[in-house]
């Protein structure tokens, strides 16, 4: 495999890439009905994470991308979070832990929860990021991010957590309907990020950035390994905790490294084992 050399722009996933989930959705998803009044016989949390599941891909596969074109990013979350409820106490028969929710608890409960999901409770940053980011913009690496997430991101999460200032443009399911690893989503990254060299880095448009000059680091073999691959970019996976996964990963063939501060080493050295040529 090649060293990282003339990489010109990087992209990223976000959550579990760049940004950290805290605590857990089901601890979280229950608190929030808690605070509304709602009262649980037990506290179920492997059923409303299963009820999450499967309320989130029923809601994709009836909306997809968020919606896009056709309800609110609101009304798409609104929707997932009451069916999760719905759903867990439907799986859990008539001895249930989960009681159904009148059309008041529903909205408040939404609303709690949609807030929580956009604040520090929900969402960090690894501590290995920000450092990354500044390098690359001294190397005149433009950055951006590719996501199968809303654009609820980047108007707010990445703000809030201060790394939109760190990062050039960013490429979101919903805005493009087209989710990883559709070849669309990193079509529009490319012609975001040759954008961006010419705005930031006065690059010539006549001649702009081809798919091989961009590196894709994420955490999912299929949309982010294989996605970038087939549409000829390079890609990095990050096994940020250590599990199995990494090991199959790498016997699949593809480069993994644990953290960005590790990728960095081979990045500026030159000498790595982590670039796809």
């Amino acid at each position: 495999m090649a060293a990282l050399r003339h990489v010109k722009a990087l992209t990223f996933d976000v959550t579990g890439t760049l940004v950290a989930f805290r605590g857990r959705l089901g601890e979280h998803y229950l608190a929030s009905a808690k605070r509304c009044g709602v009262r649980f016989r037990n506290e179920n949390l492997v059923a409303l994470e299963n009820g999450f599941d499967r309320a989130y891909a029923e809601t994709h596969e009836i909306y997809p991308c968020f919606g896009a074109g056709a309800v609110s990013t609101k009304d798409w979350w609104r929707r997932c979070i009451v069916r999760s409820f719905e759903i867990a106490r439907d799986d859990e028969g008539h001895d249930t832990d989960t009681p159904a929710l009148d059309a008041s608890q529903q909205e408040r409960v939404f609303q709690r929860i949609y807030a929580l999901f956009g604040s520090h409770a929900t969402y960090g940053v690894f501590p290995d990021v920000v450092p990354f980011l500044t390098w690359a913009r001294r190397k005149g690496i433009v950055t951006g991010i590719i996501s199968n997430a809303d654009e609820r991101y980047g108007d707010g999460i990445l703000p809030m957590l201060d790394l939109s200032e760190h990062l050039d443009f960013n490429v979101f399911a919903r805005d493009v309907n087209a989710m990883k690893p559709d070849p669309r989503i990193f079509d529009a990254a490319i012609e975001k990020a040759n954008v961006a060299r010419s705005a930031l880095h006065g690059a010539d448009a006549s001649s702009p950035l081809a798919p091989e000059d961009v590196l894709h680091v994420g955490n999912s073999f299929s949309k982010d390994f294989v996605g970038a691959k087939d549409f000829g970019m390079r890609a990095v996976l990050l096994d940020r905790f250590g599990g199995s996964e990494g090991d199959d990963w790498r016997s699949r063939g593809a480069p993994v490294v644990r953290d960005l501060t590790e990728m960095l080493e081979h990045v500026a050295s030159g000498t790595g084992h982590t670039a796809v040529s």
